[in-house]
């Protein structure tokens, strides 16, 4: 028999380990961090990945990939064999990456250890100082490590720190590197469109528009803007090495955050852009003003976005929605601003791990609530007297245009349900 009295509340989240399941049996279960460095790599262009495990991991990366790249398929599977467990593969994998030099020309090669060689303590990266010279290009080596964390996150900020050990000193401009931006159409943001109206350009955008050549001349911009937590080792780590100073601009929906970051950017390059976000303020205002008198006092179950969950809960929380059950991948510091806030306002939500649905769809008439925010059966939402709403559309947005976007949507879904047109909304909205 499921309960919620199996979780704690906010309040009684201090650390990851707080954060509980309903059942010792989760599903679907979240990703692992080799699925977060396929997601990642494959953006990089004429770069291959090599996969080092079992059959199941090696396998999994590459169909994934295949389907992401359309057909074009850059994985290459490792597959190591009862032999190799037990006496190391380094001799199989210096021969295989020969191989693959010789065979694809590539910019950029990226080994990616999986559980059983980590578990046996096989190190590669002495194959990366070895073969970097001779094959004369970079060799990134990327440890996985899902015996150690909960999720796909750890495998996107490894990769992407990676890269920095290809970068090299040049002779700055006024330019910005977008750390972290993993959606297409990164020019028509509200961000990248008001700085190119100011004559800031982009020097490259890692990972999702990048080749090996603009990351080894990625210390070449002034400013890094870091528009996903997943970059801020990458942006940590220049900063060490090439110090180049960076603003975490990721999927912020709180005025004040959005317009702090607007105003250190204006300071390292000295323009305004004020008066080119004079209406998208006042719009702002006007579409909160709206959605806090559709919303307040609903009751929200908060499931998975592409945002940060207690910035997310925060946000809806200021337009009125009552937060009493929240799913949590990680507890991240980013996050415990965004936990403070909420318990100073007086709510104290279940907290349970993400990725763990079954369950919790017995408690839905326990829990009785308004609206469900991200991805779950919108049918069985209907049955449970539940709205639904994903934010997936607006994923690729940074600035204002982001909360515009969801306050929009959400103006939209509940004005639809007082004029009982319907009671489902999704990401294709």
């Amino acid at each position: 028999m499921y309960t919620l009295e199996t979780l704690n509340r906010l309040s009684e989240i201090q650390s990851d380990q707080d954060i509980k399941s309903l059942s010792h049996a989760i599903f679907p279960g979240t990703h692992c961090p080799l699925f977060g460095v396929a997601l990642t790599a494959s953006y990089i262009q004429n770069m291959i990945i090599v996969v080092i495990g079992t059959s199941e991991c090696t396998y999994y990366t590459k169909n994934f990939a295949y389907h992401r790249q359309k057909g074009k398929d850059s994985v290459y599977s490792l597959v190591l064999d009862d032999n190799e467990v037990v006496f190391g593969a380094v001799n199989q994998v210096e021969k295989a990456i020969k191989e693959i030099i010789e065979i694809e020309n590539p910019d950029a090669i990226m080994l990616v250890t999986t559980c059983v060689p980590e578990l046996i303590g096989e190190d590669y990266t002495g194959v990366k100082y070895s073969l970097e010279q001779e094959g004369n290009i970079p060799i990134f080596v990327v440890q996985t490590e899902h015996f150690k964390c909960n999720s796909h996150i750890p495998g996107m900020s490894r990769t992407l720190k990676s890269f920095a050990q290809a970068m090299q000193p040049c002779a700055q401009n006024d330019s910005i590197n977008i750390l972290g931006h993993r959606q297409d159409k990164v020019d028509e943001t509200e961000l990248v469109q008001l700085l190119t109206k100011h004559g800031i350009t982009i020097n490259t955008v890692i990972p999702s528009k990048c080749t090996i050549e603009q990351i080894k001349e990625a210390p070449r911009a002034k400013l890094n803007i870091v528009t996903d937590m997943i970059a801020l080792d990458l942006a940590k780590e220049m900063k060490h090495r090439f110090n180049i100073d960076y603003i975490y601009f990721d999927k912020h929906l709180n005025h004040k955050i959005i317009d702090e970051n607007y105003k250190q950017i204006e300071g390292l390059f000295g323009i305004s852009l004020q008066e080119d976000l004079e209406q998208v303020k006042l719009e702002y205002h006007q579409l909160f003003n709206r959605c806090q008198t559709l919303l307040t006092g609903k009751k929200l179950i908060y499931g998975n976005t592409p945002m940060m969950a207690f910035e997310t809960v925060d946000f809806l929380s200021d337009l009125g929605l009552v937060p009493v059950f929240v799913q949590l991948r990680e507890l991240y510091d980013q996050d415990i601003k965004f936990k403070d806030n909420l318990l100073s306002k007086g709510y104290d939500p279940y907290i349970s791990r993400i990725a763990n649905i079954a369950p919790l769809r017995k408690l839905y008439d326990t829990i009785s609530a308004d609206l469900y925010v991200g991805h779950e059966s919108p049918m069985l939402l209907k049955q449970k007297g539940m709205l639904q709403i994903t934010f997936d559309v607006h994923a690729q947005k940074i600035g204002y245009e982001l909360s515009i976007g969801i306050m929009k949507d959400m103006i939209k879904l509940f004005e639809m349900e007082s004029m009982t047109m319907g009671g489902m909304m999704h990401a294709a909205m």
